[in-house]
């Protein structure tokens, strides 16, 4: 879900041109996912979330050029974080 949220949020602009995601993005972050060693990078659920937001971050919050939009996806990440996995951020 946080892909499709900023697809239709994040759009182009002449300042933020570089704001073009496609499918690419979420490829790119099971490949980052996919990289680990199992039996040393992932001993528990809370390692996997780890991973699993460092890669959401490399992937997307990385090209955000302003605070506000790095804000913007901070909240929206601790969105998807409370309902799907019940966690906070």
């Amino acid at each position: 879900d946080i892909f499709f949220t900023i697809v239709k949020d994040l759009l182009p602009t002449p300042v933020k041109c570089h704001y073009t995601f496609n499918f690419r993005d979420p490829a790119k972050m099971l490949q980052g996912v996919l990289m680990v060693h199992v039996k040393r990078g992932l001993r528990d659920r809370d390692s996997l979330i780890s991973l699993w937001l460092h890669e959401t971050c490399r992937q997307f919050r990385d090209r955000l050029i302003n605070d506000a939009d790095r804000t913007w996806f901070n909240e929206r990440l601790a969105e998807e974080m409370a309902t799907y996995l019940g966690e906070k951020w």
